[in-house]
This record gives structure tokens, C-alpha cells and sequence, in this order.
């Protein structure tokens, strides 16, 4: 047996930022544009976006440099504020696993299922 949870940072009106937003931007960072992150993970365009200027909104940080299609096509890269964000959402939820993991074990002991 063991323990799983989930992480996410919120705001009033809901999500900040998630596991789901990190693959996005981690997936836009490896690709080099926004509609390739989306289709990767198997969502519309319409929505990346949409997770990101929610963040961004709530966040009050712009996440994306973005360049429009043209001759060499459009793009998008991370902002040093969104590198940052992933960094530190990734070091805490990489922490509290680890602290989850040895209260679980602390209580429950070592029984395998």
C-alpha cells in the first residue's frame, strides 16, 4: 500500500497552477510552441491557452513570450518568472511527497497489500 494526493495552488476563483499546467509549460519549453504543447498532451489550443492566461491572471506574471506566424512560423518560450514557478512548485511538491511518504509510514508501517 501506499499514498498518493494531489497538489494544486488556488485562488479564490479556482486553480492557479497544477501538475497539469507544469506538463503544459514544461511541454511548450521542449516544443518551442503553444499549439504543439496542447496537442501533445491531448488538449485544444483554445484551452492551453485558456490555463495560461488564467494563470498568468492570478499570478500577475506573464508565462509566455509569444511570436505570431509568419515567414518562420510562430512560436513561444517561458519567461524567466515561469521557469521560476515550475522550479518552486516542483521543489515543494517533490517535498511534501516526501514528508506524505514518511507520515504514511510512520502510521500505517510497511504492510504490503
Amino acid at each position: 500500500m501506499k499514498v498518493k494526493c494531489k497538489i494544486w495552488l488556488e485562488e479564490k476563483d479556482g486553480v492557479a497552477f497544477a501538475e497539469g499546467r507544469r506538463m503544459l509549460l514544461e511541454a511548450v519549453n521542449r516544443l518551442g510552441s503553444l499549439h504543439a504543447a496542447a496537442k501533445e498532451l491531448g488538449m485544444s489550443y483554445r484551452a492551453a491557452w485558456g490555463k495560461i492566461k488564467a494563470t498568468e491572471k492570478v499570478l500577475g506574471v506573464k508565462l509566455l513570450e509569444v511570436t505570431t506566424g509568419g515567414k518562420g512560423g510562430g512560436g513561444a518560450i517561458l519567461t524567466s518568472e515561469a521557469e521560476e514557478l515550475i522550479l518552486k512548485y516542483k521543489k515543494y511538491t517533490e517535498r511534501m511527497t516526501s514528508l506524505m511518504e514518511k507520515e504514511f509510514k510512520r502510521i500505517f508501517g510497511n504492510k504490503k497489500s
